[in-house]
């Protein structure tokens, strides 16, 4: 029969060791620092980086557009048979052209500069009809110019497969000055002699 006076040691040995595996010893292991938030420090309501609502976000700014051109604006006298209509807040004006075979659109607009240069610009508006960029020489061989109320303008005439552009470039104020006339090619076509005679009437203010 075991003796008392070894059961007893026993019992106070068992407990100690159940007392320390629950108890927290502050000295056992250093205490482990917060993880790092990456969300901290944005504004109430943002969504979290990288999350579908913040890439939204980057493409909205990516594709936002350059400031419209302050300073004075041209003036101009468009064709009885043009009727304004609404347009993006970076135009300066927009217009509907109705032919018996279709709808064209002339807009206009004005940014900061020289946006590039004028070979960067004519490049740009032969993709926005599919056609090939040319290099510099060709390209502005297949340009016209003419001054008019102490203007100068480049004015070009792409077709596409789909859509022909008849557009304008004018410097003004530091600014340049952009009248695009898009659309189907027959309503363009039919368009395009009132468009020459209202560059002519476009002048200083």
């Amino acid at each position: 029969m075991p003796s008392h006076r070894l059961i007893t040691p026993l019992l106070v040995l068992s407990f100690l060791l159940v007392s320390g595996a629950s108890a927290q010893d502050p000295h056992s292991a250093p205490a482990q620092p917060p993880a790092a938030n990456p969300h901290a420090g944005l504004p109430a309501g943002h969504s979290p980086v990288g999350s579908a609502g913040d890439m939204h976000t980057a493409s909205q700014i990516a594709g936002t557009a350059v400031p419209t051109a302050e300073g004075r604006d041209l003036q101009w006298t468009v064709p009885g048979t043009w009727s304004a209509k609404p347009g993006p807040s970076i135009r300066k004006g927009s217009y509907r052209i109705t032919a018996a075979k279709g709808e064209a659109e002339l807009a206009i607009t004005a940014f900061p500069g020289s946006t590039g240069g004028l070979e960067t610009n004519l490049n740009r508006w032969r993709g926005q009809v599919g056609l090939a960029p040319l290099p510099g020489a060709e390209l502005l061989a297949a340009t016209e110019s003419f001054e008019a109320n102490g203007l100068k303008f480049t004015v070009i005439d792409y077709r596409g497969k789909v859509n022909r552009l008849v557009g304008a470039i004018v410097p003004f104020g530091g600014n340049s000055w952009f009248f695009k006339l898009l659309g189907p090619d027959a309503p363009v076509a039919a368009a395009k002699a009132d468009y020459l005679q209202f560059l002519r009437s476009v002048k200083a203010p």
